[in-house]
């Protein structure tokens, strides 16, 4: 919305009318800016008191006895050096001083925080003078002769000064050496300190050719053998700004002083140094100055800094002869001028300047204590006739009171309570409403990072977080009634109340007020009530409000306690490590669960075990640096209310953990929550199984389900080989009990193999449980079931030993140890037995047992087992050798279908030997485990067998039995 669409919004007049310049004049980060305007400095401005000498408290001087101490009868310097951190009013008195200075006559030269020394030499001082004296100041175009070169060629200057410092710092007996490229190095660096000497802006302001750091950090710029490095600076920056003055012929800001100041004669000039860092490089020469005792020449000396950039200063004779004075305590940003009780008052004029031109606002001062007793507006003016605003808020609007007091007290916290960041912020707000950017203040994200501690109920910030945040900065607690109340008509003008049906069910409309339900209201936000009072009279509460009290539980107490901190937290985390730690824990908590202890796959035992100091996220607002085994989560994208139950299920997870309600915030946040617990776990997934430095070598098409299946049916075909590896029978096998090795084709294995192969295969198989429930997971239909057409065309793409065989050890190693089967082993160890176990298969390929296969298909392929059994028991009744009879009536009680399983995998292993790599293993695994079946030991036990070409067992069996049986 443009300026002009929304200004109609704005209800009231006069800031339909004021124009955004005015706005920025009036809440100007300089006070030089708004005291240029004297009426509007006049208006605005509140009595500054300071802290005289050490600031501890002991001594406090207004700003009038101040101004006493400049006495025009002095015949040397004077200074009075205001210290203070920035923000805290040392602009504000060094322009309420100058005013006052004017106004008694005095020549006034103020260099404001955006000169820097250039522009003082070449600009101010000769300004100044022309302004004094009606003529041009001696060496004034050298100055800017030498402002002109800096801008238009500094190399040229640049070469020059460095050239001639070395020079000079070396004749005058200094420990100097440089080597080739050396100097020019140097050059090019102050080349472009000298580019910032002719620059407006807040580095310029504290210029010097060399920093400690920067010598300590640039081996090009330690000419000095034998200098300690404070020193070597200080040798370094006094030459070249002597020998780039020299070179124009140019004086020292204290030569230049003496020089200007000896032409007055009747009168004493007054210098004002908003911020004395601009005279960094000469702030030794000019403090010598300043505590002289010439008496040609004298200035009285307004100078403002921190303590660091005045330091210059502090010298014995400087502290016995000026005046100093602290704008606050030290380590503080809090100032004598203004605290929670006269926040208001310190700002009632800026939002009351626009609205006096007409007379609506017009105030009864009181110099003395410094507050703004607002008068009737004039007859005729708008405030007069437009009757928007009560009296408490007429001047403030569109902020009220205990807006304004909220806004002070909850900067404390950051300990930015100084004068101008309050102003600040009280103007971002006023911006955001006044440009259309919100509709109502109170819902500015300037204030997001501010401590609020009013809290109202869960139902307003679920049905409408513009009610909650009008109560929050707008209302008076009211906490035996447990509610907010607010002026109705700011709900009216900020559109709160239109549509009708807008209005949250939780909140109550009166004729007069707005009562919005505290925390402990009937929303069952939480039970038990606040007893902090407000002081209903301004509606101030100082910013606090519903105070912890009355009978509520631990958790409560604490969920109190913090709820209110929610936005402030969102904007400011490391206001309130106590939210943080509870939000965390209660996600971390819920995440845990939805994903079944993180588990990787729903379902499944494959989990990811997070170290115990980590959590699965990492809040977008905080600091700490995301690792790969976590997501990212932006605070903003949880709804207020919603945040208020993952912080009161957090309270009673750190505080109550056994009666924590799981149901009461998976209900409210299950949805958002869940998307959480997707994301975490494909990001895991993605780093641990899916990206390609993961499992396979070269640039294979394969994934992390290709994996599952072909070592799934790498543990179906040892569990038995005599099974065709189909995708009928890796779905059939599915679900259908325990994976073991076989007997017999272990011991041929530990025969065939070491020792390390063959634990990698009994490994494997002792896997087996995990990996068919990864490939129900992944390739089934849900329950106990397969997608056998899914699994068929995953056969007919690819083969399970081409899958194990793509696999690398390298980058098998990039999967976490953290990703494991829960009671099972680690996925990359797994990775690394499925690697072992493949190789291992690969070499017994040759082991195949061809007569054992041919024997089984030529005798006993087709044989009748009960006809068998018939011979056999009328052999019986005959006198046959035992060595005969013995292994050949073992035989006959083997049953036909034990026989035919056996020719079966005689068929099978026949089939499978000539075909695929992986085919062949199973064929050779098929003729083991025949070799060594019982079936086959006993067949080979029968001594009814000749060499040569044989017929078979059975044709044998009926010439011997035709001897003995008619």
């Amino acid at each position: 919305m443009s300026r002009s669409e929304s200004a109609e919004t704005l209800y009231c007049p006069h800031l339909q009318d004021v124009d955004d310049g005015t706005l920025q004049e009036l809440f100007s980060k300089v006070a030089a800016v708004r005291s240029q305007n004297r009426e509007l400095f006049d208006f605005t401005h509140r009595r500054i008191d300071v802290y005289s000498k050490g600031g501890d408290g002991s001594d406090v001087v207004s700003e009038d006895e101040v101004f006493e101490k400049f006495k025009e009868g002095r015949k040397e310097n004077f200074a009075t050096v205001i210290e203070g951190e920035v923000g805290t009013g040392k602009s504000e008195l060094c322009a309420y001083l100058a005013h006052r200075l004017k106004d008694a006559g005095r020549p006034l030269l103020h260099v404001d925080k955006e000169d820097d020394l250039m522009t003082l030499l070449s600009d101010r001082l000769p300004d100044f003078y022309e302004e004094q004296f009606g003529e041009e100041m001696e060496g004034a175009a050298d100055f800017q002769q030498l402002r002109d070169d800096i801008e238009s060629m500094p190399q040229v200057v640049a070469n020059s000064a460095v050239s001639n410092a070395i020079l000079n710092l070396r004749q005058r007996g200094g420990s100097v050496s440089v080597e080739s490229g050396q100097e020019d190095e140097i050059r090019e660096f102050v080349q472009g300190k000298l580019k910032l000497l002719v620059e407006k802006g807040e580095y310029a302001q504290q210029i010097q050719f060399i920093t400690d750091q920067e010598y300590k950090q640039n081996e090009f710029l330690q000419i000095f053998d034998h200098t300690p490095a404070s020193e070597a600076v200080d040798l370094y920056n006094e030459e070249l700004w002597r020998v780039v003055r020299g070179r124009y012929e140019t004086a020292s800001l204290s030569e230049v002083l003496k020089q200007v100041g000896a032409e007055f004669t009747d009168r004493r000039p007054v210098i004002v140094f908003e911020d004395f860092s601009i005279t960094a490089m000469e702030a030794g020469q000019l403090a010598k100055f300043i505590e002289s005792d010439q008496t040609e020449s004298p200035w009285d000396f307004i100078i403002a800094g921190t303590r660091d950039s005045t330091a210059p200063l502090g010298t014995r004779t400087a502290e016995s002869r000026y005046e100093y004075y602290q704008t606050n305590e030290r380590n503080s940003q809090e100032v004598l001028f203004l605290d929670t009780d006269s926040a208001v008052d310190f700002v009632r004029p800026y939002l009351g300047y626009f609205k006096s031109f007409d007379g609506s606002v017009r105030y009864d001062r009181d110099p003395e204590t410094g507050t703004f007793e607002l008068l009737p507006a004039k007859s005729g003016s708008r405030c007069a006739d437009c009757g928007l605003c009560d009296e408490s808020f007429r001047d403030l609007f569109p902020f009220n009171k205990p807006f304004l007091k909220r806004i002070y007290a909850g900067m404390a916290e950051e300990d930015k309570q100084s004068p101008r960041e309050f102003i600040m912020t009280v103007f971002d707000v006023l911006s955001r409403y006044y440009e259309g950017k919100v509709a109502v203040p109170s819902d500015a994200k300037e204030l997001r990072s501010l401590v609020n501690r009013v809290s109202v109920a869960d139902a307003v910030y679920e049905q409408a977080e513009s009610f909650a945040h009008l109560a929050r900065w707008y209302g008076v607690v009211n906490d035996d009634e447990n509610r907010v109340e607010i002026d109705k008509r700011l709900g009216e003008v900020f559109g709160l109340l239109e549509p009708v049906e807008d209005v949250p069910d939780a909140v109550t409309v009166t004729e007069a007020s707005i009562y919005v339900p505290a925390v402990g209201g009937d929303d069952g936000g939480g039970g038990g009530s606040r007893t902090g009072k407000d002081d209903g009279g301004d509606g101030g509460n100082d910013g606090g409000g519903n105070d912890t009290g009355g009978d509520v539980g631990p958790v409560e107490q604490e969920f109190q306690e913090l709820a209110p901190l929610l936005d402030t937290w969102r904007n400011a985390p490391e206001k309130s490590r106590e939210t943080t730690k509870y939000l965390e824990r209660g996600l971390e908590d819920a995440l845990k669960r939805l994903t079944d202890d993180y588990a990787l796959y729903e379902g499944t035992d494959l989990e990811y075990r997070l170290s115990s100091q980590k959590r699965p996220f990492v809040f977008s607002i905080m600091e700490t640096q995301r690792d790969e085994d976590q997501i990212l989560i932006d605070p903003e994208e949880f709804r207020l209310s919603n945040l208020r139950t993952l912080l009161r299920f957090g309270i009673e997870r750190e505080m109550q953990p056994r009666s924590a309600k799981y149901d009461v915030a998976l209900e409210a946040l299950g949805t958002q929550l869940t998307e959480y617990a997707r994301s975490w776990r494909e990001q895991v997934r993605f780093h641990n199984l899916e990206r390609d430095e993961v499992l396979y070598k070269g640039y294979q098409n394969y994934d992390f389900d290709d994996f599952v299946l072909a070592a799934y049916a790498y543990v179906v075909m040892l569990d038995d080989p005599w099974e065709e590896l189909t995708a009928e029978r890796v779905c059939n096998r599915f679900d259908e009990g325990e994976y073991e090795l076989d007997k017999s084709v272990r011991s041929f294995l530990e025969d065939e193999l070491e020792r390390e192969a063959v634990d990698a295969i009994e490994s494997f198989l002792a896997a087996g449980s995990h990996l068919e429930a990864m490939a129900g997971e992944l390739f089934g239909l849900g329950g106990s079931d397969l997608d056998k057409l899914r699994v068929e065309r995953w056969f007919r793409k690819q083969s399970p030993r081409d899958v194990l065989n793509q696999l690398g050890r390298g980058y098998i190693q990039n999967i976490e140890s953290r990703v494991r089967f829960d009671g099972g082993p680690k996925l990359r160890d797994l990775a690394d037995t499925a690697y072992d176990v493949r190789g291992a298969l690969d070499e017994v390929r040759p082991r195949y047992r061809d007569d054992t296969v041919e024997n089984v298909l030529s005798d006993l392929r087709g044989i009748s087992m009960p006809n068998l059994q018939s011979m056999v028991s009328n052999l019986q009744t005959y006198n046959v050798d035992p060595d005969v009879m013995e292994p050949l009536t073992q035989f006959s009680e083997v049953s036909q279908s034990t026989v035919d399983e056996a020719t079966s995998a005689a068929e099978l292993a026949d089939s499978l030997r000539t075909g695929s790599k992986f085919a062949s293993v199973q064929a050779t695994l098929a003729s083991v485990k025949l070799e060594r079946a019982t079936v086959y030991e006993r067949y080979q036990a029968v001594p009814l067998k000749s060499g040569g070409n044989v017929d078979g067992l059975g044709k044998q069996f009926q010439e011997v039995a035709e001897y003995y049986v008619e």
